[in-house]
């Protein structure tokens, strides 16, 4: 009967706990978490600011103690996990309380990067990925707040920004990069992005940092690195995130931005783990190792990690870059290397919403969709294929719904669909 480890009770701990019963029903299996309360979403945290769902549905897997239950686990509430010794496979709490296991689930996940601003102030200025992130701020705007400034264009940053808009505050949103989502937009896309968010009244600030913040009377002053200033009463860092790996040691386990793994979910070191938000997997387009910060992969690594921890083979396929991001009643899809170079196709529909490919050697390389997330499946399945090594074919059943979409002939044919093209 093996004793094992979990550090970290997201949704990769969650899953990884849930294969290693399943696998070794007989193991004790210790799960050691920051929290007392069950995996949460972060994707879920703004709609819970938005006052689109209940706190309670941040927690879609359960409450601790009810999965506890539910899988025998012997649990570490609110036990932050000081040090990790790999090599040892021994795991120690703040207090120094240590303990020696077979084998060890690396689950951290990642916390909300806050780079070191001169002249920040601890009051007035949020960050948002845990439930504690969305209860700090919900409280906050449920006080009064006449302005708010958003730093970051990502997914997380128009999130942010819907969520103030509907509790009506006025919101610019800032970004050191060009555009918004600068790491899944084409140039164009983003433009039209823009010009809707602008005709719903949210300011945008792009192509500068914030180099410095004051405290103002009336609030915060922010301060840009091309030499403008903004007013506003609260700040919102939405920079990204890093792994949360302190607790490990760079000379014992192999660490790039975050935890090396192999497909197996592997460490450098025998016997330990990683998954989810605090490891790199290989990215299938690109072939680059790197973290995928999405709900849906932290649950199949964590599976396969505690599948083969009690002694399994499954491999990992990798990561697929993409963002699919509802927002301020737009729907935008960005799949693959917008940095990518090749041929450019668009197709703007009757119906407002618009596709834009890249394709390279006749096969797509990058997809921007905007205004039909019912097209994303077909869209994301060619992409699939082609990391595959097949052909990037369309099935029947996919061909036909971009078809009915009235999509032009021309692109169906460049995603693989020339023989229902002309259907």
């Amino acid at each position: 009967m093996g004793k094992y480890a979990i550090i970290g009770f997201g949704c990769a701990g969650y899953h990884a706990a849930k294969a290693l019963r399943e696998r070794a029903p007989e193991s004790r299996i210790h799960v050691y978490s920051d929290t007392g309360e069950g995996p949460a979403n972060p994707m879920l945290t703004t709609y819970y600011v938005a006052g689109k769902i209940s706190r309670e549905a941040l927690f879609p897997l359960g409450g601790q103690a009810e999965i506890a239950r539910a899988l025998d686990l012997e649990l570490h509430a609110c036990a932050p996990v000081q040090r990790v010794w790999a090599r040892e496979h021994v795991v120690e709490l703040a207090d120094g309380w240590r303990e020696n296991y077979d084998g060890i689930v690396l689950a951290t996940g990642s916390h909300a990067l806050v780079p070191p601003i001169p002249g920040r102030p601890e009051k007035d200025v949020y960050v948002m990925r845990t439930p504690g992130d969305a209860d700090a701020l919900l409280k906050r705007i449920k006080r009064g707040i006449s302005s708010a400034l958003v730093i970051g264009a990502s997914w997380v940053g128009i999130k942010v920004a819907e969520a103030l808009y509907a509790h009506q505050v006025p919101t610019v949103i800032a970004d050191m990069a060009p555009r918004i989502f600068p790491t899944a937009t084409l140039p164009e896309v983003a433009e039209e992005i823009h010009t809707r968010l602008e005709t719903m009244g949210i300011g945008l600030k792009f192509g500068c940092g914030v180099s410095a913040m004051d405290r103002s009377p009336a609030g915060i002053l922010s301060r840009f690195s091309d030499g403008s200033e903004l007013q506003s009463e609260i700040v919102v860092l939405c920079l990204g995130v890093r792994a949360a790996v302190e607790c490990l040691d760079r000379e014992e386990i192999q660490i790039g931005r975050a935890v090396q793994v192999n497909e197996r979910m592997e460490t450098s070191v025998s016997g330990v783990y990683a998954a989810g938000d605090c490891c790199e997997a290989r990215e299938l387009l690109t072939g680059q190792w790197m973290a995928v910060n999405l709900w849906a992969n932290a649950g199949m690594q964590g599976r396969i990690a505690g599948c083969n921890l009690a002694g399994g083979d499954e491999v990992y396929q990798g990561n697929l870059l993409h963002n699919i991001t509802h927002a301020l009643g737009m729907d935008f899809i960005g799949i693959g290397d917008n940095r990518a170079e090749g041929r450019r196709l668009t197709y703007r529909a009757p119906e407002g919403w618009r596709l834009d490919l890249v394709c390279r050697e006749g096969r797509p390389v990058c997809v921007n969709l905007l205004g039909n997330e019912g097209l994303s499946g077909p869209l994301k399945a060619v992409l699939l294929k082609q990391t595959k090594g097949g052909p990037a074919a369309l099935s029947t059943e996919e061909s036909v719904t971009l078809t009915r979409a009235g999509m032009p002939p021309e692109i169906i044919r460049t995603l693989g669909g020339a023989k229902y093209a002309d259907a």
